[in-house]
């Protein structure tokens, strides 16, 4: 029998449905702008296209503690003792509901997808900013054996019962998502406020608010 060698040339792709319900947490009210800054390092991007162009790139989160955990409380690891979250954090920050308007064609980082290149999950996806630079160069490689491929999908480092993903706006692709229906949470007051200190007390997450916020 011959064995397949697990590479990043060998990506396990799976697919998603229009409709597909999404969160994210940013400065954007409508929750739908792609970030193209090339200075700042994330776990996927940047990423550029052949003719050396900055790829956009936008990361969402499938339930909104998911999406939540990922922003607001990304750098809060488990051993952290009396994990705090100050204000500068989340006051600008909006939760915004998401949806897909088309379907998706993703690289799978979930265990499927991660036995397919042979990476194992700490080193890829619970690696800290220090290992963004070769998380960086293994995006590229994953979207050059995937060109067609919308983007990556994976079990949320930051809130295990959430799928994280990202999703690249290359030339020519048709648009992905949408704003849902829904009112978008400004998370520094009001029912955005009471969501972010729901979500953040089981964990054992204080959240610091400024005098006056209520």
């Amino acid at each position: 029998m011959i064995k397949r060698a697990r590479t990043t040339d060998t990506p396990h792709l799976v697919s998603e449905a229009v409709g597909l319900a999404l969160w994210r947490v940013s400065r954007d009210p409508t929750g739908t702008a792609f970030s193209a800054s090339a200075t700042r390092r994330n776990r996927f991007s940047p990423v550029y296209a052949p003719d050396g162009s900055l790829v956009p790139a936008w990361y969402g989160a499938t339930t909104d503690r998911g999406a939540i955990f990922e922003s607001v409380f990304h750098d809060i690891r488990p051993s952290h003792a009396a994990p705090r979250v100050m204000p500068n954090q989340y006051l600008d920050r909006v939760l915004a509901p998401v949806v897909t308007t088309r379907d998706l064609s993703l690289v799978d980082l979930t265990t499927d997808g991660l036995h397919a290149i042979g990476i194992r999950r700490t080193a890829l996806i619970e690696s800290t900013s220090q290992r963004y630079a070769w998380t960086n160069e293994i995006a590229r490689q994953l979207r050059a054996a995937a060109p067609t491929a919308d983007g990556f999908i994976w079990v949320s480092r930051a809130r295990d019962t959430a799928r994280s993903l990202v999703l690249y706006a290359d030339a020519g692709r048709a648009s992905m998502i949408a704003p849902e229906a829904g009112t978008p949470l400004l998370l520094a007051s009001g029912p955005g406020l009471l969501l972010l200190r729901a979500f953040a007390t089981p964990a054992g997450i204080t959240v610091v608010v400024p005098s006056g916020a209520s």
